[in-house]
């Protein structure tokens, strides 16, 4: 009966330093555990980013937006274009363009949205990413409106002025928030001049993320709005083309009329229509609005 109890605990035992080897054999070829993308970026990757187009005027070098009125149909003082990841990865890109008029002055507002819906932008201008993230604008694939026939002065349509605020969520005039350094962009707020009217175009909008040194030059300045090094092309947060259409010249009392013609011909309504509504825009408070950059 003993030999018997021996054997048993003998068989057991070697069965359970089978199973042993058998398991840490198995952990030997388990896949890597995956790498976190996000972690490594130090920063969350988007799922969704936010365009908001504010026509507006100058009190020196800061911007005022025009007032919004609900009611403006045509003549909006505000626009808004989204990108979003959808539930299979794919991004949803809008077909609306955005619209502007030659001689105004128009600030982008740039947001980003994390996975859970979360506002993320502060992620870009933290002291570890600052120095490695700007954005840049392009215009790319410019056209004479409504033709097929390319636009001689594309790389003159646009000027932006980089105007990000610390923090980067506050608005500009309140209290406690300044301006970063003017060597210092990131691109989430600035404003550009249209110079250029009747042209389409793609307002290519790229967020670097430069993996080997910094933004900066050998002369320790930012390189300009829309001509990046080559070098930072490598690696990108976002890489995404807005349609835009400059349809219109802003009036004088000579072209008023045409200036009203062509905002009936781009919205496809009455002239009288189109006079009616930019009434209706301007008879709101020219200097009510609430927006500052």
């Amino acid at each position: 009966m003993k030999t018997q109890f021996f054997k048993t605990i003998v068989v057991a035992f070697s069965i359970m330093t089978m199973l042993g080897l058998s398991s840490c054999s198995k952990d030997d070829y388990l896949p890597a555990t995956p790498n976190d993308e996000s972690l490594e970026l130090g920063h969350e990757e988007w799922a969704k980013v936010t365009f908001r187009f504010h026509r507006g005027h100058l009190h020196g070098a800061s911007f005022h937006g025009s007032p919004t009125n609900e009611n403006v149909q045509y003549f909006k003082a505000v626009q808004e274009i989204n990108y979003e990841y959808d539930a299979s990865g794919n991004l949803i890109t809008p077909e609306t363009p955005i619209r502007l008029i030659k001689g105004e002055i128009y600030a982008l507002e740039i947001t980003y949205f994390g996975k859970n819906g979360e506002r993320i932008n502060s992620e870009f201008t933290s002291e570890i990413n600052a120095p490695i993230h700007q954005h840049f604008f392009l215009t790319k694939n410019a056209k004479q409106i409504n033709t097929d026939i390319d636009f001689a002065n594309a790389s003159t349509i646009l000027d932006y002025v980089y105007r990000d605020t610390n923090p980067e969520d506050g608005m500009y005039s309140t209290a406690g928030v300044t301006l970063r350094a003017e060597n210092d962009p990131i691109g989430l707020k600035g404003y550009f001049f249209v110079n250029q009217s009747y042209t389409q175009f793609d307002l290519n909008v790229i967020l670097v993320h430069i993996l080997k040194g910094n933004k900066w030059n050998g002369n320790g300045m930012p390189f300009p709005f829309n001509a990046p090094s080559n070098a930072f092309l490598g690696t990108q947060d976002l890489n995404i083309k807005i349609p835009i259409r400059v349809f219109a010249n802003r009036p004088g009392n000579e072209d008023f009329d045409q200036f009203i013609q062509d905002i009936a011909d781009e919205f496809n309504v009455s002239f009288d229509e189109a006079e009616a509504d930019w009434l209706e825009a301007v008879e709101t408070p020219f200097e009510s609005g609430q927006y500052w950059m």
